[in-house]
């Protein structure tokens, strides 16, 4: 679900001149294997790279998921495009491409498998999103251990990029191997503030919450004291989604609603044992459902709040009908936007989560810090192999540099002009209209160095000047500077720092292996039973006593078998 709601959702998007890649390159003729590498192979010849290309081009055969939020001009597709003319005219990295399909409507990994299924040769190198499928290749033997080829071949800034994050090869990982290579992302930001409409707040004259009595009282304010001055009790004062699931609503998140009572649902995380312990049936998920009852009967939230998912819950922000939510740093952007369309004085401002009951501290769940796999044909051969790494090295030499126009071969004219020595991002100012080209990308992402970005979006929040260095820092993205025809993106940055702010309140989650085996069998049953459960709680329907029933169900139904195999993998992946 999350996935399909965030590639629904335009975001971001960023070049290499010839010149400066040349620069990150050899200055001489001698062979080695990219900017910045480590170590060849002592067993296969290096290749002979040149001012940073290939002596000879070398063909990379891939396949491509849409994006459903991608654009292109001038007649280009994924095959033919001015990145992938870049890399081979650049580089010497001829990118094939051997087919595309959808990813919005699962398309990609559908035909993903029937590849696999079909027994057809599988492309050099090709991008996962989905856990599940990746496991499948991973257990069908046909793609590489990719754990050697990674220390040989990787450059010192894309391994220490992944190395800030080193949880992001579990999920790859079988009897000790590294079998996919995990595209990073910057995941501090995908975490909730709390976002509050700040031109109600003015209105009636109140202060942000920093207690769940304060944010009681607010709450109750938006709800009865016509906060849109339309005459109507028609305001939201909370909305939140739980349409089939509590977690994984990056608009609408509800894990800091259960966190002001010290759990978070559907998630596997350390208890006071250190043993992983699953959020649903902890103490703290009855009080707060008793909670959520009491705001419901109360009109804080929708009556018909148990269908509200992304899409309600973001039709209801567009419609300026709420008060207070969770959601990631990007909710001004959308749909925060949409709702300026028909209020322009509308706006939510980020603020820091209230405490919890009695004081405690408040827990929200925290993104994974990737976002897919990369995974490599057991077949490659040693020259793609070497090129592919040549590609994605120089993709992170941007964190090595202090020139911001180090990527402008294929990003000037597409993500940016250049005026006056500077970007320049206006989309009236690109000829044919602004697209981003890091969609292009053999990985479909920005090549991410987490604290590095970071940084420079901290910068940005705090309106410091950026060096050279920073702004080479965002070229993977093809947004290099601050964009001032778009003001909601300093918001987004904003609530990065307040984020950063309450770090002490995130929970990743912990368990990141494959699918057991009582999971595979009972996972439905017992997610249905959870579902109808809390459901019947907050509706009245059930005493908040059935949560303790559900409970024990939950363990005797397949639950407590779960827990034992999660904590398995658990001890097989912890230092």
């Amino acid at each position: 679900m999350s996935n399909k709601v965030k590639a629904a959702v335009a975001l971001l998007a960023v070049s290499v001149g010839v010149a400066s890649l040349t620069a990150c390159s050899s200055n001489n003729n001698n062979a080695q294997s990219s900017p910045d590498a480590s170590s060849a192979s002592s067993e296969s010849p290096a290749l002979n790279i040149v001012n940073g290309k290939i002596d000879h081009t070398v063909t990379i055969t891939t396949v491509r998921g849409e994006d459903p939020t991608a654009k292109f001009k001038n007649g280009e597709t994924y095959a033919d495009n001015v990145h992938t003319r870049w890399a081979k005219d650049t580089l010497g990295v001829d990118m094939e491409t051997l087919w595309t399909s959808p990813t919005g409507d699962g398309s990609y990994d559908t035909k993903l498998k029937l590849m696999l299924s079909s027994g057809d040769k599988l492309p050099d190198v090709f991008v996962s999103t989905q856990q599940a499928t990746t496991n499948m290749f991973i257990e069908s033997g046909k793609v590489m251990d990719v754990s050697e080829a990674f220390e040989k071949y990787a450059s010192a800034s894309w391994k220490a990029a992944v190395g800030e994050s080193p949880t992001a090869w579990q999920p790859f990982m079988k009897d000790g191997k590294k079998y996919a290579i995990p595209v990073i992302r910057q995941n501090m930001g995908t975490q909730s503030p709390l976002w509050i409409r700040q031109d109600w707040l003015t209105k009636l004259n109140l202060q942000a919450p920093k207690t769940l009595d304060e944010l009681e009282k607010v709450m109750d304010a938006f709800a009865n004291q016509d906060p849109d001055g339309n005459g109507k009790k028609d305001t939201l004062a909370l909305d939140f989604a739980m349409k089939d699931a509590f977690l994984g609503y990056p608009i609408g998140d509800s894990s800091w609603i259960f966190g002001m009572f010290g759990a978070i649902p559907e998630r596997w995380y350390p208890g006071a044992d250190g043993k992983l312990q699953y959020g649903s049936v902890q103490p703290g998920v009855k009080n707060a459902l008793v909670k959520i009852k009491e705001w419901k009967d109360k009109g804080y939230v929708a009556t018909d709040i148990a269908l509200h998912d992304f899409n309600k819950v973001s039709e209801n922000v567009a419609a300026g009908k709420v008060g207070i939510l969770g959601g990631e740093n990007w909710l001004m952007v959308y749909p925060g936007s949409l709702m300026l369309g028909s209020n322009p004085t509308a706006m939510y401002v980020p603020y820091a989560l209230p405490t919890g009951e009695g004081g405690q501290k408040t827990l929200r769940t925290i993104g994974a810090p990737y976002t897919s796999a990369i995974l490599i044909s057991k077949d490659i051969s040693d020259e793609a192999l070497q090129a592919f790494f040549h590609y994605q090295n120089t993709m992170f030499s941007a964190y090595k540099s202090d020139d911001p126009f180090l990527f402008k071969g294929f990003q000037e004219g597409y993500d940016y002009v250049i005026k006056d020595g500077k970007a320049d991002m206006s989309e009236q100012d690109i000829p044919g209209g602004k697209v981003s080209t890091m969609k292009y990308t053999l990985t479909g992402a920005a090549s991410i160095y987490p604290s590095k970005t970071l940084a420079t979006d901290i910068k940005i929040a705090n309106g410091e000047a950026l060096t050279g260095s920073d702004l080479a820092s965002m070229a993977t993205t093809g947004i290099i500077g601050v964009d001032a025809t778009n003001p909601l993106e300093k918001i987004t940055r904003q609530a990065t720092v307040v984020a950063m702010g309450q770090k002490e309140a995130d929970v990743p989650e912990y368990f990141l292996g494959p699918t057991t085996d009582t999971m595979s069998s009972r996972n439905e049953l017992l997610k249905k039973m959870q579902m109808d459960t809390f459901t019947n709680i907050i509706y009245g329907k059930s005493s908040p006593d059935e949560f303790d029933s559900f409970v024990k169900k939950w363990k005797s139904s397949g639950g407590d078998d779960i827990t034992k195999e999660v904590n398995e993998w658990y001890d097989s992946v912890k230092h």
